[in-house]
């Protein structure tokens, strides 16, 4: 290549890469007959940790439900971040008549606590029996922040696929991957790994335990639209989370592992 090509080339290349790196991609292709239904501990965790995920389905489908286990009063604000929560899912497409709040006596915020299985399963029951749910998309084992509130829900949703069937249909549920400290906080360089990792084609790959993953991205217009939503959370926008919006793969990212039937505790 002529020397004075080298530097044309080169920029048209990185604005290339850039685009390709920011842009919304095409993510897996939702079943018509699928009706999914979020399951969060508190108002703000659906635009902190499953954004790419609600947004990729919202896109595509009107069967996506929201099920908020409390109204995160731990401080004693609850009243109030209930309203901010409405306004977050109908930002990030989950209008007030697909969105329910829970606030079950049982299951209160509280950052030391972990909520019983059995009682979250018995509340969250008649929700996926009146919505008709096929898949429910939770936290796991980990809960991404290691908050107790978090990875019960995880138990929860096991419980309640090794219980009596809730419906005619079968039940599935999968749990949003906790990465490790380093990858759960790179940010837009999550992005960056499109360019080495092939998207996955089909609705499903195996993971290394040999259960069904699904992984969903966000580019920079999906970003923008979870950063919104998060704006919404007033009561909670002190330094460290916007530190968190900046800085998470999961504004970016969500990988999911399909949870396997069990009645336990962590």
């Amino acid at each position: 290549m002529p020397r004075h090509m080298f530097r044309p080339f080169l920029i048209a290349l990185i604005i290339a890469i850039v685009v390709y790196v920011f842009k919304d991609v095409e993510n897996i292709k939702v079943s018509p007959d699928e009706r999914f239904l979020l399951l969060t501990a508190h108002p703000d965790d659906e635009c902190m940790f499953f954004g790419p995920t609600v947004l990729a389905l919202s896109f595509q489908t009107e069967a996506l439900f929201s099920l908020t286990v409390s109204n995160g009063n731990n401080d004693g604000i609850g009243l109030s971040r209930e309203p901010e929560l409405r306004s977050s899912l109908a930002i990030l497409g989950i209008p007030s008549e697909r969105s329910f709040l829970l606030n079950h006596p049982l299951l209160q915020d509280n950052f030391t606590e972990t909520w019983d299985a059995r009682v979250i399963a018995e509340a969250i029951s008649p929700y996926i029996v009146s919505q008709k749910i096929s898949t429910i998309l939770t936290f796991d084992r980990h809960g991404v922040s290691s908050h107790p509130n978090h990875y019960s829900l995880y138990f929860g949703a096991q419980y309640l696929l090794a219980s009596a069937p809730v419906g005619k249909r079968r039940l599935r549920a999968y749990a949003l991957v906790t990465d490790p400290v380093l990858l759960k906080y790179s940010g837009w360089t999550t992005s960056l790994s499109k360019l080495l990792v092939p998207r996955i084609s089909s609705n499903e790959s195996i993971h290394s335990s040999g259960l069904p993953t699904l992984q969903f991205w966000s580019g920079l217009p999906s970003y923008v639209i979870a950063v919104r939503a998060m704006y919404q959370h007033r009561s909670q926008l002190i330094w460290f989370r916007w530190l968190y919006v900046l800085s998470s793969r999961y504004m970016w990212h969500n990988k999911w592992i399909e949870i396997e039937p069990g009645i336990g505790a962590r």
